[in-house]
């Protein structure tokens, strides 16, 4: 029986998990002889899983404590970074890092719900259950996890306890994949701001009217449910699939990525939708002589301005990935999120799901190298290597060191065996896999039987797409009636003038805000660059400011930043530069906040300058 504290707190706080667990009571999935209570010296009670101790047989709480302090011996270094634990058995674990950590985030992941059970029918955890910032993760599905660690910037602190290493070996190693997975994204996305993100302010800056002269895709949410759709990427099997295009156009939807059309061009065919999300100019690259005036491209307002000067018949903006567009389209057209997981493939299928196709199969979707191919044949990184070519750097040397140069590894094939796949495919994989954790199974199917297996992921095959009815002539009609009617309310003269005053109105606010920001930070770059000078003389003068009224200020200036509704707009660019160490934790905190201030204004300087141009 759950104690009366517990079961309050719970209904409240956490009614889903309540719930859970009272269908857990009434199944009583696991046995006593895998779970078993045990009183200790200490007189707090222990708890024995499968034999094996998961706290202290004598005094639980205290060596709680102490496998904490030593798990932490580098601390936190702000109260955003969250904190997973593997395991919750009595909560002491629990309890002590919430003691010493009382505002990070605090991930619990049990995978057996009935030692849950057993801990809140045996203690009163009432005052946990209470804290702010607590989340909790449930059996042994981790997919939430994935979408969990995208909403934190920092990076995460992993504890797992040693009984529920041996206890739970499969569900350690899973949670240390996750995380490893979670670090290389953000590491790759930082050193990839860092490379491309004044390329990115500036396409959005040159694109901004395409917000009001451009409609969003959350207009088709739904339009074509239940219409078989092939979604083609670009992978080496796509080779296979190209002779049947003309057929396969004439039974399905067909959504293309940007580095596909080309294939499906010269099989005598237009998509009836493109795909086009990266920022980067190569990537434009990939449509040059490439003419599809029937269909419809799909994008973002981050691309190269190239990108949208193509001559397609209609165009449609999805919710931009980066702060600037976002910030931009809230306040003027909201165009529709859809998922974005590195490769332009990811997004893609999330638009299939977006339009609520279904079957949705995917053509060229290897993410490996099968047969040691890198893309379908006469792919433009293929022209590249054989135009480039010369006696010092010949096209196989060039495709050898694509081939190599993101640590290659084996792993299963989708049709059995094992396939040459790398860390960088490795990690769409994961965005794959996460993804199609959330649909009903058998929604997707794959058309590379060479390629990767992707959990989740069935293999179908091109033989079933030609079984399917022919229905190119309805959906030509659904494609024509939709966009008539798009068109009709979106380009009507009242919206447009109620579009362009928004963006002048956002454009003005967003300067306006910049501005406002930029003061602050200059402030608190004067405010620092005092301190320091005083530091080098060797004091702090007391008669001209007292050094509390100083740090109080500081606080003040960056509470400021904190709480500006433009801060993740303005800090994009923001690169954190190594500092100084030093023993001194004043001069530490002051050169910290040098290199914060500066890196923040230099920001806000190259925006504004975009913006005011």
């Amino acid at each position: 029986m759950m104690l009366e504290s517990n079961r309050t707190v719970l209904e409240k706080v956490f009614p889903e998990l309540y719930t859970r667990l009272l269908q857990e009571s009434a199944a009583e999935t696991t046995s006593s002889n895998e779970l078993q209570l045990v009183s200790t010296p200490s007189g707090d009670p222990s708890i024995k899983y499968r034999g094996i101790w998961l706290h202290s047989s004598r005094n639980p709480r205290q060596e709680s404590l102490r496998f904490i302090q030593s798990a932490f011996q580098i601390p936190p270094v702000d109260n955003q970074e969250p904190i997973l634990l593997l395991g919750f058995g009595l909560g002491y674990v629990a309890e002590c890092i919430r003691e010493l950590f009382p505002e990070n985030p605090l991930v619990i992941i049990e995978p057996n719900l009935t030692i849950l059970l057993k801990a809140l029918e045996t203690r009163d955890l009432s005052r946990l259950l209470s804290a702010p910032n607590l989340i909790f993760i449930i059996d042994r599905d981790f997919n939430v996890l994935h979408g969990l660690l995208s909403h934190f910037s920092c990076r995460p602190h992993l504890v797992i306890p040693r009984p529920y290493r041996e206890a739970e070996p499969d569900a350690a190693r899973e949670l240390l994949h996750i995380v490893s997975i979670w670090e290389t994204k953000s590491q790759v996305n930082r050193a990839t701001v860092q490379k491309f993100g004044k390329r990115w302010v500036k396409n959005t800056i040159l694109n901004q009217k395409c917000l009001v002269t451009t409609p969003g895709i959350r207009n088709l949410a739904g339009a074509f449910a239940s219409i078989p759709t092939l979604v083609v990427a670009a992978g080496p099997s796509l080779d296979e699939v190209l002779p049947f295009m003309p057929s396969l156009y004439e039974r399905c939807l067909i959504i293309s990525v940007d580095t596909a059309l080309r294939a499906i061009l010269r099989t005598g065919i237009e998509p009836d939708f493109v795909v086009v999300v990266d920022p980067q100019y190569w990537n434009a690259r990939h449509l040059d002589f490439c003419n599809s005036p029937t269909s419809c491209l799909v994008t973002e307002i981050a691309v190269y301005p190239t990108v949208l000067r193509h001559q397609f018949q209609h165009k449609l903006l999805c919710s931009s990935l980066y702060p600037l567009g976002s910030y931009l389209e809230k306040g003027i057209d909201p165009k529709g999120r859809l998922g974005a997981g590195g490769s332009v493939a990811t997004t893609a299928l999330d638009f299939a799901l977006h339009l609520g196709s279904a079957p949705v199969y995917i053509a060229g979707l290897d993410l490996a190298y099968p047969d040691y191919k890198t893309h379908f044949s006469g792919a433009l990184f293929e022209e590249r290597a054989f135009h480039s070519s010369n006696r010092f750097l010949p096209a196989e040397t060039q495709s050898f060191r694509s081939l190599m140069g993101a640590c290659p590894f084996t792993a299963p094939s989708a049709s059995g065996g094992t396939v040459l796949t790398d860390k960088r495919l490795s990690l769409y994989t994961a965005w794959f896999e996460a993804r199609l954790r959330q649909l009903p199974p058998g929604l997707c199917k794959s058309l590379a039987p060479k390629g990767i297996a992707i959990s989740g992921l069935g293999l179908g095959s091109v033989e079933e797409l030609l079984q399917l009815p022919v229905i190119r002539s309805e959906l030509q009609t659904k494609l024509i009636s939709f966009f008539n009617n798009l068109e009709d309310s979106f380009f009507s003269p009242e919206n447009q003038e109620r579009l362009r005053n928004d963006w002048e109105r956002e454009r003005a606010a967003l300067t306006g805000a910049l501005t406002d920001l930029y003061s602050t930070t200059q402030q608190g770059l004067q405010l620092i660059t005092n301190l320091q000078e005083a530091m080098q003389r060797g004091f702090i003068n007391p008669m001209e400011i007292p050094l509390e009224e100083k740090l109080a200020e500081l606080d003040r200036i960056n509470e400021r930043i904190g709480q500006s509704p433009i801060k993740d707009v303005a800090g994009f660019l923001f690169t954190e530069k190594p500092g100084t160490d030093s023993a001194d934790a004043l001069a530490s905190y002051i050169n910290y906040l040098n290199n914060f201030y500066t890196g923040l204004k230099e920001s806000i300087e190259y925006q504004l300058l975009l913006l005011r141009t």
